[in-house]
């Protein structure tokens, strides 16, 4: 079925059929609507609702974005709803599931302005536990933004955590992530947050794809650790570090090849045999030409002479590649783009 609306088509598509099964979707969806289980359970068919641009093209006509998308088939989907009785449940991006009543209900603000935008319909808030931390992440914002949001910030109980990030994705949706809350920036304590709070644009270490992250930047509870970057087996024995190490230029206890992280991110501190096995590569790689076999030579004979500082000079920069590899890797680690131990599961709260 085709319905004009305006310069754009509304479309209906009636499939005799249930929607696939997503154990998940509904798992979601039951949090703020305990009977979403039942109520997939039930259906046999759906329809497919999408909002179409004029086949017309014409200066008066502009494609709709996303944004202008979103808010008319939202109002749209209000419509058919009131016109067709039976509907158990709404799908949303096959990712956020709703009562018919809620869609109904929220469906008649989809043009308010921010924030009473009806962000409820868009997006799932998904509350976990980090050790003794209350954290949650979005489902459906990516969709507006490029990016869902994982917050935990110590402190907090679920209902704080749960409205500081329903008002940070109305936020988001309604400015994007340009005019605000830059990767790397601090944001110091308020009514409700005690401490400072660090924003990250990284990717989730539930897997979920790029997150906006904040986090306690102030560690007051005693829950990161440090851990070594390179460590001390492939220090004590590679052949480059074991050269740097004779001259003064590497030192495994160097903070510079540490990093702070929690242990409760994790499913043990057991590391990664990948890991370790790319930073050895990486490593073998530095020394893998015949300018590192010229250099070897020259800095051993030097040792030998107890011209440390000739020594020195010949393998700087090999000293500098590695920390360079140190630097990457504490950059990756940090935004979840390699991990150190194996990421622990996301629990409930």
């Amino acid at each position: 079925m085709l319905i004009p609306v305006g310069n754009h088509t509304l479309t209906i598509f009636l499939v005799p059929e249930p929607v696939p099964s997503d154990q998940q979707l509904w798992e979601r969806a039951s949090r703020l609507w305990p009977e979403a289980f039942r109520a997939a359970g039930r259906h046999r068919a759906h329809l497919a609702i999408a909002v179409m641009d004029s086949a017309k093209s014409n200066a008066e006509t502009k494609e709709l974005g996303f944004a202008e998308r979103t808010l008319l088939t939202t109002a749209l989907v209000g419509a058919v709803l009131a016109a067709t009785p039976g509907v158990v449940a709404v799908i949303w991006d096959g990712k956020v599931g709703r009562s018919p009543e809620m869609w109904l209900e929220q469906s008649r603000s989809a043009f308010a302005a921010y924030p009473d935008q009806p962000l409820a319909l868009w997006t799932e808030i998904v509350p976990y536990r980090s050790g003794k931390t209350i954290g949650a992440y979005t489902v459906g914002l990516s969709a507006f933004t490029g990016r869902e949001i994982e917050f935990e910030v110590d402190g907090l109980d679920q209902d704080t955590v749960t409205a500081r990030v329903a008002q940070l994705s109305a936020y988001f949706i309604a400015t994007g992530l340009e005019d605000g809350f830059k990767s790397g920036e601090v944001f110091e304590a308020d009514s409700e947050i005690d401490h400072r709070v660090v924003v990250l644009h990284r990717n989730s270490r539930f897997n979920i794809g790029p997150v906006v992250s904040f986090s306690s930047l102030d560690d007051r509870s005693g829950r990161r650790r440090t851990y070594p970057i390179i460590p001390a087996v492939i220090a004590r024995n590679h052949p480059l570090l074991i050269m740097l190490g004779k001259v003064g230029l590497f030192d495994p206890a160097d903070a510079k090849n540490h990093i702070r992280l929690r242990p409760d991110h994790y499913q043990s501190e057991v590391r990664l045999e990948s890991f370790d096995q790319g930073l050895s590569q990486a490593l073998s790689g530095m020394i893998a030409t015949d300018l590192y076999a010229e250099a070897d030579t020259k800095a051993r004979r030097a040792v030998a002479g107890g011209d440390m500082a000739s020594a020195r000079s010949i393998l700087q920069p090999w000293a500098e590649e590695v920390g360079l590899l140190q630097g990457a890797a504490k950059l990756a680690l940090t935004l979840c783009d390699a991990f150190l131990f194996v990421p622990a599961p996301l629990r409930g709260p």
